[in-house]
Parts: structure tokens; C-alpha cells; sequence
């Protein structure tokens, strides 16, 4: 029986479990940093297949670490990723009851194997839809000592071989005026929401003179109470993306201006509060990209190119170990991200058969990895030359 042929076993053979796993957690959705009862889930099952866990992982009180499988001669090791967290209001409106599942069921099957000389850990990344998680755990430099790092996400329709994710950084700016009635004293006023509209029309101004790969999203988060009240308060948060984090970080000092120079200009004050961590872009390796695309022509799964997205916390993973987000398709229907209509679809029996093939993928490209020196090298060459 050929080694391929003991890992399809070994999928079929677990593959209840993570089914079980996607399902109780799409029915039972917790927010980013209080996934407990999902934590306690994969903690459960790892325990109950003989793999030694740390809970409370990297000092996150939802995160976990665990051991899959040692070897005595390991050519790599690979940290297989699992998300959990939901979306206020929607649930698991991105699929993370899913993603995290698939990671599961590659870790099982490969816990049964004996032969193969790959290191690999599970390790339960928590909060990825708000502060970051996997941020956290790249500050204690927890991925240097991987080689490489590895997930399936979901997706409505399409499925790309890696994900090219921007760099992002989050920001609540809270001004401060003076109350005052907005009819018979307003000149005893200064205006909080003039302040944070000013902030944000030049904001605007600005977008005509940054790069069109940059993104900037903002909101008024409380603009006042009352139309016969000055506002002595206003909040806004504003998002800013970029390809690249060293360009962001110029648009950020350009953003804060904006605000700066509304305080002034309303006679207000202002204070910044980072909202979550910074995000880091996607550090691209196309070696790992390309084993990926080739396990994908393998198994018949039609996938597109790769184009910048969104923003997730693995880019700072991918500064310090290769790494690939791989998106598979759910279906044949778009529907937008973070939308009730995939929170619905991981909660569907026919999610079942994505879970299966995410983890098909993630096993046979380790296998591959783990059998072909001249990949693995070039893997890492490619991301020293793109750490220096």
C-alpha cells in the first residue's frame, strides 16, 4: 500500500471527527479572544488521539499548541494553523469553524504515520477578526523555529493556491470639544464631530495622492446625542492597507495629519488608540505557492491566480517562517465575506466534503515537500534572500 494510499485511509478514518469539530463550533460561535468552548473542543480531541497539548499557549487564554508527530531525522517542520473565532452578529460568517476543522483532520491522519520524517505541530490561532492572535505569537517569535506554515480557508467560490494579503494597521481617534446648547450658545461651544468630519474629508483629500494599491476605511463610530447639543465627543476608526508595510507606515504619518490638523483647526483635542495589532503583508514564497498549485493540478481542483485581498494576522507569520493561506471553494454562488450566507453554508452537511479535500491538500503538499530536498531548499532560499 503506497504512503498516499495510508493517508487517504487515515483522512476517512478521522474525518468524523473533524466534521464533528467544524459543526460544533459553526453552532456555537464565540467571539475573537473568547472562543472557549472551541478551544476546549480541539484540546479534547488532540488529547483523546494521544497528542500532548499546551493549553493557554504563548500566554493566549484560547490558544493551543499541539505536538502531532516527531521524528527521529526530520528534513522540516511545519506548523498546521487552525482559526476559530466568529463575527458579532453573524457567526461564522468566514468560515473559521471550517478552516480550523481541515487543520485538524491533516494532523490526525499524519499522527497515525510513523515513517515520515516531518516534525509537525498543530497550533490554535484565536482572534484573527479583531486584534490578532497569531501577532501575539510573533512577538515571542514563535514561528522562526518552523519551517514552514500552513492553512486551508474557505471560500464561496474560487480557490487560489496562496493568499496576497495586505499589510493593515486599525485606529480609534477620540476627539474632545466643549458642550454647549446648539442654538442659544454655540459660540461657547467647540464642536467634537466638526473635528472628526474635518479629519475625515481630509482624508479623502489625501487619497488622490497615495499609492493606488493603498486602501483607507473609515467610520463614525459616535458623533453625538442630540441635534440641539454640541458634541464635546466624537469617535472615529480608520483602516489603512498597503502591499507593502513600509509604504503603509508613510501613509499612517500622512493619515494622522489629517487629524492632527482638524484638532487644530476646530479647536479641538484628539488621542490615537491602536485598535488590534498591525497587521503585516503576505511575505510571498513562490516555491511553497507552486508546490500547492501542483498538488491542486493533481487532484483536478481548478483554482485561479493569486490578487491582493484583505488583511490577515498570518502575514506576520510569513516574516518569520515560509508560509501559504490557501483558499478552497465551497461552491459554485459568490457571496460576499464575512456574510450570513457562509455562516450558514459551514453549517451545511455538504461543507463536509471541503473539509475533507482542504485537508487532502494539506497532506499531499507536506508529502511532497517531505520528499523533494531540492523544493524544501529552495523554499527557504527563497525567504532568507526575502528577509535581508
Amino acid at each position: 500500500m503506497s504512503l498516499e494510499s495510508i493517508m487517504e485511509e487515515n483522512l476517512k478514518k478521522h474525518s468524523r471527527a473533524a466534521y464533528c469539530i467544524n459543526s460544533k463550533i459553526a453552532n456555537d460561535p464565540e467571539l475573537s479572544g473568547e472562543e472557549y468552548h472551541a478551544c476546549a473542543t480541539y484540546v479534547k480531541e488532540c488529547r483523546d488521539l494521544g497528542m500532548k497539548v499546551e493549553e493557554h499557549f504563548n500566554g493566549q487564554a484560547t490558544a493551543f499548541k499541539a505536538s502531532i508527530k516527531r521524528s527521529i531525522h526530520p528534513v522540516m517542520k511545519i506548523a498546521l494553523l487552525a482559526e476559530y473565532d466568529a463575527l458579532p452578529d453573524i457567526g461564522h460568517g468566514c468560515g473559521h469553524s471550517a478552516n480550523g476543522a481541515m487543520s485538524f483532520l491533516a494532523a490526525a491522519a499524519f499522527h497515525d504515520m510513523e515513517d515520515i520524517p516531518v516534525d509537525i505541530d498543530l497550533i490554535g490561532t484565536p482572534d484573527e477578526e479583531l486584534r490578532g492572535g497569531k501577532v501575539v505569537m510573533c512577538k515571542q517569535n514563535i514561528f522562526k523555529e518552523y519551517d514552514l506554515a500552513m492553512m486551508v480557508h474557505v471560500s464561496p467560490n474560487e480557490t487560489t493556491p496562496n493568499s496576497r494579503f495586505l499589510a493593515l494597521s486599525d485606529y480609534r481617534i477620540k476627539f474632545h470639544g466643549q458642550t454647549a446648547h446648539a442654538a442659544a450658545q454655540p459660540w461657547q461651544g467647540r464642536n467634537a464631530l466638526n473635528g472628526a468630519m474635518l479629519a475625515l474629508h481630509a482624508v479623502d483629500m489625501l487619497r488622490q495622492h497615495v499609492r493606488p494599491e493603498t486602501r483607507i476605511g473609515s467610520y463614525i463610530v459616535h458623533g453625538g446625542t442630540a441635534s440641539n447639543i454640541v458634541p464635546d465627543y466624537s469617535e472615529v476608526e480608520c483602516c489603512i492597507r498597503h502591499t507593502q508595510r513600509k509604504y503603509l507606515d508613510t501613509v499612517i504619518a500622512k493619515v494622522m495629519n489629517c487629524f492632527k490638523g482638524a484638532a487644530i483647526a476646530t479647536e479641538t483635542t484628539y488621542e490615537v488608540e491602536e485598535w488590534g495589532y498591525a497587521f503585516d503583508d503576505m511575505l510571498w514564497n513562490e516555491t511553497a505557492t507552486e508546490a500547492v498549485r501542483q498538488v491542486l493540478r493533481d487532484m483536478h481542483i481548478p483554482f485561479q491566480e493569486e490578487r491582493d485581498g484583505g488583511s490577515s494576522d498570518i502575514g506576520n507569520v510569513s516574516h518569520q517562517c515560509p508560509a501559504v493561506h490557501i483558499e478552497l471553494a465551497m461552491g459554485n454562488t459568490f457571496y460576499p465575506g464575512h456574510s450570513r450566507e457562509i455562516a450558514d453554508m459551514v453549517k451545511n452537511k455538504n461543507i463536509e466534503s471541503t473539509i475533507l479535500q482542504g485537508a487532502h491538500i494539506m497532506v499531499k503538499t507536506i508529502l511532497r515537500m517531505a520528499s523533494d530536498e531540492v523544493v524544501r531548499n529552495s523554499m527557504k532560499k527563497e525567504f532568507s534572500e526575502a528577509c535581508q
